[in-house]
């Protein structure tokens, strides 16, 4: 969570002081992968590793997420059209799921699961849907409703349920963006 919060800090400072480069994109994306692939990968490796059966090498699925998170940073650098919406689940959001998924322990340590959850938060990362970004152009409430109900419910959540809201933040995430792409919603909102 610590570098998810620098990972918006590293990016806003940038924009602030208008010192972005294409060598500090490239280093941030391989310190997101890292922080935002590798990391929960581990987590999630350790955590299936501890099963104490003959399917222990099924934690190895879990070697899909940095894989992944590091086609979808380098997808992300290349396309333009991903600046006020995502393509693919964010690597944060992946990351955060992962081990909030983890450390929640509402799945005890189910080794079957590793391989069916690695291959589907890959395959997230990598989707062509579109999916929210907070990257607001304007701080006025049309064009940004569902960015700011989001966000509603998300500190709404927090503020209720602490940290025990944050295995359902991501879920969320994803049913909000995934409602934001259907055509009925943009006629609500006169897009």
């Amino acid at each position: 969570m610590i570098a998810g919060v620098f990972d918006f800090l590293d990016g806003f400072t940038a924009k602030l002081f208008q010192s972005t480069s294409s060598f500090g994109k490239e280093l941030d994306s391989l310190a997101d992968m890292v922080t935002f692939g590798v990391l929960p990968a581990l987590f999630l490796f350790k955590w299936a590793a501890l099963t104490p059966n003959n399917f222990h090498w099924l934690a190895y699925s879990s070697a899909l997420i940095p894989v992944f998170a590091a086609f979808r940073l380098a997808k992300f650098n290349l396309d333009s059209t991903q600046s006020d919406a995502f393509i693919g689940l964010p690597t944060p959001a992946a990351a955060l799921l992962t081990v909030t998924i983890v450390k929640a322990s509402f799945l005890v340590s189910w080794i079957y699961f590793t391989p069916i959850y690695s291959l589907s938060v890959s395959l997230l990362m990598i989707a062509p849907i579109k999916m929210l970004s907070f990257k607001f152009t304007s701080m006025v409430l049309s064009g940004n409703e569902l960015r700011y109900l989001t966000l509603l419910v998300m500190i709404i959540g927090l503020a209720l349920f602490q940290l025990k809201f944050l295995p359902y933040m991501i879920p969320i995430y994803l049913m909000l963006s995934l409602l934001s792409n259907m055509p009925a919603v943009h006629k609500i909102l006169g897009k």
